[in-house]
């Protein structure tokens, strides 16, 4: 299994992200067949281009003319009629249902009522769904990324002339990671961000391991001297990948045990990597404790806006370090009572070690009534491989 890095000097698109990954060598007739078959009579043709002394190629859709308004709705039927895997139907359903919440949080209404002017059009939908087909296709396991370009300018739409990033562009953006730049034009647009928004694990300069292949996805804007191009990268992670993570951390004596309980699944569902609750004697003798909490840099302000919204904390101490992070998969082990989920976590001399998720432990302790921990060790006597 590979990993992707997205190389975003010049902005991102769905077009543009497609061309790189048709650039890495895959074939987009799969899809043109896909959609076809879910009712989107849509030809998906690629040429390479050269400018600026870069070859890559570029996406072109065409299809029967203009596309109709559709709601949410609409295109949930739509995708489940498409002949393709589960994971890639429900990654790109909820897709849809983010931008969908985007522009309802935008335009102050309900998702719901949501109609997708833009979206609805073929060449979108061939983005949103293709994109996470692409990364199937390739194998890919994460998805890194660059620090995003900031940008300004105007952009017209239904609602009059709006500043840039548009409004639900930049709700999507929240969160991530950008620098200024000089560009007066929509070098990130809604799906772009979108992509960015649902596939990227994390952000940050660069990355660790071998590269395997890279491809250059053109878009259509004229930059001046800068070529409009997003370049992907697959490569394959080293054995001690090393990642940028944050450490949150504060001292509290006056939390109650319930609240302390409490907060945990809230600082995960903000982007917390891990949460744990230290013990110990506070000033004036006061039971209390260090809350440390890690997450990726890209989800640092989230995780530290809810820091302090469930503890009520007065202060935080941030510092940015490094783990070493060894290369894992999901996976399968078999036991004497079936198969379990398991995870494969690759060690320094190519062997694999396989470990089963605590939760399909605890499903084959009801079915067996045996406990998790007794499952753990008859497995070691002789059913764990």
């Amino acid at each position: 299994m590979a990993d992707l890095y997205l190389q975003c000097a010049t902005g991102i698109s769905g077009d543009m992200f497609l061309g790189a990954m048709a650039d890495l060598g895959l074939d987009l007739t799969e899809l043109q067949q896909a959609l076809a078959e879910a009712g989107l009579e849509v030809e998906l043709s690629v040429h390479s281009t050269k400018a600026s002394g870069l070859a890559g190629s570029k996406l072109e859709v065409s299809g029967e003319g203009k596309q109709p308004l559709r709601s949410l709705s609409d295109l949930e039927g739509l995708l489940g009629r498409l002949p393709l895997s589960e994971s890639v139907r429900e990654r790109s359903r909820s897709a849809l249902r983010r931008l969908a919440g985007a522009e309802a949080e935008v335009h102050g209404t309900e998702p719901e009522r949501i109609h997708f002017h833009e979206i609805g059009a073929a060449d979108t939908l061939v983005d949103v769904v293709g994109a996470f087909w692409a990364l199937e296709r390739h194998g890919v396991g994460r998805v890194l990324c660059s620090e995003l370009p900031w940008f300004e300018g105007r952009v017209e739409t239904e609602h009059g002339e709006l500043p840039l990033p548009a409004p639900a562009t930049l709700e999507l953006l929240r969160g991530k990671p950008v620098y200024p730049s000089r560009f007066q034009r929509e070098v990130i647009t809604p799906t772009g961000a979108l992509i960015l928004d649902q596939a990227v694990d994390s952000f940050g300069e660069g990355f660790s391991g071998r590269v395997i292949a890279s491809g250059l996805g053109w878009g259509s804007m004229d930059l001046g001297d800068l070529p409009n191009c997003l370049r992907a990268v697959l490569f394959r992670g080293s054995p001690d990948e090393r990642e940028r993570v944050v450490v949150l951390e504060s001292n509290m004596d006056h939390l109650t045990g319930e609240e302390i309980g409490g907060l945990f699944q809230s600082l995960f569902d903000a982007g917390a990597l891990d949460v744990i609750y230290f013990p110990g004697v506070m000033k004036k003798n006061r039971p209390g404790g260090m809350l440390q909490v890690l997450t990726s840099p890209d989800q640092a302000w989230e995780v530290e806006r809810e820091f302090f919204r469930q503890t009520a904390t007065l202060g935080l101490r941030r510092r940015e370090t490094e783990r070493l992070v060894a290369p894992r998969e999901s996976g399968r082990m078999q036991t004497p009572w079936g198969q379990v989920q398991a995870k494969e976590v690759s060690r320094e001399d190519g062997g694999r070690i396989r470990r089963p998720e605590f939760e399909a432990l605890l499903r084959l302790a009801r079915k067996t009534g045996h406990s998790p921990a007794e499952l753990r060790y008859l497995m070691q006597d002789g059913g764990g491989e």
